[in-house]
């Protein structure tokens, strides 16, 4: 299931690629403008302006891109919230796993438990056994307004991801067991994701994208950066954060990378893709496709 789709407020994406003996291979790709306010991101209010403009833009897409069979489906972070639980017991069986999991979750989320989609990944257990898991969650009614706009599309979805661990999963070979920290910034939002053991642990987004790191913005970001990761080491127990990625940033990189460097005090780095997964290409570039990629090739 090679198909990979981003649907953000700026850009539509779809892309067939896979990953082989570590290597690789995009042999189809295209991307569409998404005109001005049609998507809104929001975890609680509606997020589609024109559900048939959506739908009208991603039947292009598919019959541009000549996509066949599934595909999988990566939307903006702010449709979706994190939140690590744990418990004495944790059910076996996937369904049964989920709605107990909303149930003990069920005041963390900013809606009611009854209208969460929620999809988790086990973690290890504490030292004292209990067991954990970290959850995805999103408002059913938000996640439908796009599966309506795909389905008109003729898209037939698998799964459905956040964009910034659909980019976590292109550039896990980088990530290595962690804590490592993955700043994605876009022209609307940024998002700081921790990955520890190879899975996504903990984020935070901030409310400010590319213009914001430029301008006066920037100190209020690095301060909301180092509380983020003093926070996550507290409440994940993950142990400090050793290094930083960044992507989306273009030519901000460096000048933002030593600013974060300064105020977190430890390495900081531009996410290269291309040798993470040992292809040719722009690490600008390859990086602007990388939450398509992860959806396309996803491991989790």
């Amino acid at each position: 299931m090679p198909w990979g789709l981003e649907v953000g407020p700026e850009t539509v994406r779809v892309c067939h690629a896979a990953l082989r003996g570590g290597h690789l291979s995009v042999q189809r790709r295209l991307e569409l403008p998404v005109p001005s306010d049609l998507i809104r991101p929001s975890l609680k209010e509606p997020n589609l302006a024109d559900a048939a403009g959506l739908a009208a833009l991603l039947t292009q897409a598919r019959q541009q891109a000549r996509v066949r069979g599934w595909l999988r489906v990566a939307l903006p972070d702010a449709v979706f919230t994190m939140r690590t639980v744990s418990s004495e017991q944790l059910p076996e069986r996937r369904e049964e796993a989920r709605r107990f999991l909303r149930w003990q979750a069920r005041d963390l989320f900013p809606f009611p438990a009854d209208e969460a989609r929620l999809d988790y990944l086990r973690l290890s257990p504490t030292a004292d056994g209990r067991q954990r898991a970290v959850c995805l969650v999103a408002r059913e009614r938000v996640v439908a307004e796009y599966e309506g706009a795909l389905t008109r599309a003729g898209l037939r979805v698998a799964v459905l991801d956040a964009q910034t661990i659909s980019l976590a999963q292109a550039a896990s070979p980088a990530l290595g067991a962690g804590p490592v920290g993955l700043l994605a910034v876009n022209g609307t939002r940024s998002t700081l994701l921790v990955v520890h053991e190879g899975l996504p642990r903990f984020w935070r987004h901030l409310p400010d994208g590319r213009q914001g790191w430029e301008d006066g913005s920037r100190g209020r970001l690095l301060r909301e950066m180092a509380d983020s990761l003093a926070f996550c080491q507290e409440s994940e127990g993950t142990g400090a954060v050793r290094e930083l990625l960044v992507s989306g940033l273009g030519p901000l990189a460096g000048e933002v990378g030593a600013s974060l460097t300064d105020w977190l005090g430890i390495p900081v780095a531009r996410l290269d893709l291309p040798a993470a997964l040992r292809t040719g290409g722009d690490a600008d570039d390859l990086a602007a496709w990388g939450a398509v990629i992860g959806a396309a090739i996803r491991p989790w």
